[in-house]
C-alpha cells in the first residue's frame, strides 16, 4: 500500500516539476539579437564595458546581412549559409573607428567573425566555429530576448 501511495504521488507531481523548465522555443539564427558572451577563451562580463553598449550581432535573412555592435564600434557585412546544415561564412565586417578601453576585445571579436565556417544553436545559445577546431567555439552568443 505504501508503495502504491508513493507511486501515485510521483505520478501526480512529476508533470508539475517538468513544467518548470524553460519552454521557450529554440532561437533562430535570423532576426535575433545575439549578445556576445565569449570571445575565444575570454568570457565577456558586464563589467568589461558599459551595459548600454553590449556587443551583439544580428543576421538578417533574405538580404543575408549582418549588423552588430562591438564594445566600441558598430559594424556590418554579409553572410552566407552553406548547402549543408550548420555551415556559415561571414564576410570581413566594415566598422566605425571609435577608440575605447575594450578595443582589444573588439579586435578579437571582429577578426573571429570571418574565420567562421560553422555554427550551432543549442536552445538560446549560438556558437561559431572555425575550421581548425570542432569542439571549442571562436565566439559564443546568447539570445537574451525578453520573454512574455
Amino acid at each position: 500500500m505504501r508503495y502504491l501511495f508513493t507511486l501515485l504521488c510521483c505520478l501526480t507531481f512529476l508533470p508539475l516539476v517538468s513544467g518548470c523548465k524553460d519552454n521557450r522555443p529554440e532561437s533562430s539564427l535570423y532576426n535575433t539579437r545575439w549578445m556576445l558572451v565569449q570571445v575565444e577563451d575570454f568570457p565577456i562580463s558586464l563589467s568589461s564595458y558599459s551595459d548600454t553598449y553590449r556587443s551583439y550581432i544580428e543576421f538578417t535573412g533574405g538580404v543575408d546581412r549582418t549588423t552588430g555592435l562591438g564594445p566600441c564600434n558598430s559594424f556590418g557585412g554579409t553572410f552566407s549559409l552553406g548547402k549543408e546544415p550548420g555551415l556559415l561564412t561571414i564576410s570581413q565586417q566594415a566598422s566605425t573607428k571609435t577608440s575605447c578601453g575594450a578595443l582589444n576585445i573588439e579586435t578579437r571579436y571582429l577578426e573571429a567573425l570571418p574565420r567562421t565556417v560553422r555554427y550551432e544553436i543549442k536552445g538560446r545559445e549560438l556558437r561559431l566555429y572555425d575550421a581548425t577546431n570542432s569542439i571549442k567555439p571562436l565566439l559564443v552568443f546568447e539570445d537574451r530576448t525578453p520573454t512574455e
